[in-house]
């Protein structure tokens, strides 16, 4: 199947900014939650890049929600 054929929006995979927002947190608490550096966490935030499946599940715990809340249910359009 050629990648052509295939029309992914990869404008917002994941929802953590929506969740920080649900829950009143910012991306900076999060970062120290997670050791992690604070533009790291934006830049998941952005969605200019995203965290791995191992991270998802650690921030999903820190913020007590299902991981699969945190990702973005669009369907692939052919």
């Amino acid at each position: 199947m050629s990648t052509n054929s295939i029309n992914i929006d990869i404008d917002r995979i994941n929802r953590l900014k929506v969740v920080l927002v649900e829950q009143n947190r910012t991306g900076k608490w999060l970062a120290e939650q997670l050791g992690k550096n604070e533009a790291t966490v934006s830049r998941w935030c952005s969605n200019s890049s995203q965290p791995s499946l191992e991270m998802l599940v650690k921030i999903a715990s820190i913020l007590n929600v299902d991981p699969r809340e945190l990702i973005t249910s669009k369907p692939i359009i052919k």
